[in-house]
């Protein structure tokens, strides 16, 4: 592992949060999936297989997806659609852990609004007081002052992160 990268795949928000492997704990995992971008596709079946592994049951895990059916048929868990604010308020409100990446999910260069979406669902968890995860995360471009700001302060926030190589690290520090 470079030292660019911080983990958190020895389980403790995990044994934290449920007590041990094998309790029930659902987990709300957002990112670009369900769209057929191969990378994208990639970090979810690794984080799946993560989670898996941590002895996680698949339909504890949802994913917020473009294709919902796709989703919960290709990865074995549970999937909504991503811009369903009512389920997603209800599905943080049974959730114990909010997982949001991987990838270049924080930068306002492809998107004025990919920032907002993001980082408006870790709110969300937030308010719900469900811990979060930034997972895998590439940061930046990112060209406004206040998405940099608040992209740092939901960081700070998070229960644990890690980011994807060097340049995302030094946007933190």
């Amino acid at each position: 592992m470079d030292s660019s990268s911080v983990t958190f795949w020895d389980g403790w928000p995990l044994k934290c949060s449920t007590g041990g492997r094998g309790s029930s704990m659902m987990i709300l995992v957002s990112g670009y999936y369900g769209f057929d971008n191969l990378g994208d596709e990639a970090i979810l079946a690794a984080l799946c297989a993560d989670l898996l592994a941590l002895g996680v049951k698949g339909e504890d895990i949802v994913v917020l997806s473009n294709h919902p059916e796709k989703t919960s048929k290709q990865f074995q868990v549970t999937a909504l659609p991503r811009y369903d604010l009512k389920q997603i308020w209800r599905t943080l409100g049974k959730a114990q852990l909010l997982i949001s990446g991987g990838g270049s999910l924080l930068q306002d260069v492809t998107s004025k609004r990919s920032i907002p979406y993001y980082l408006g669902l870790v709110e969300l968890a937030f308010i719900r007081q469900v811990p979060v995860v930034m997972y895998g995360q590439g940061l930046g471009p990112v060209r406004s002052g206040f998405l940099r700001s608040w992209v740092g302060w939901a960081f700070k926030r998070s229960l644990a992160c890690s980011v994807r190589d060097a340049g995302s690290l030094q946007f933190l520090l």
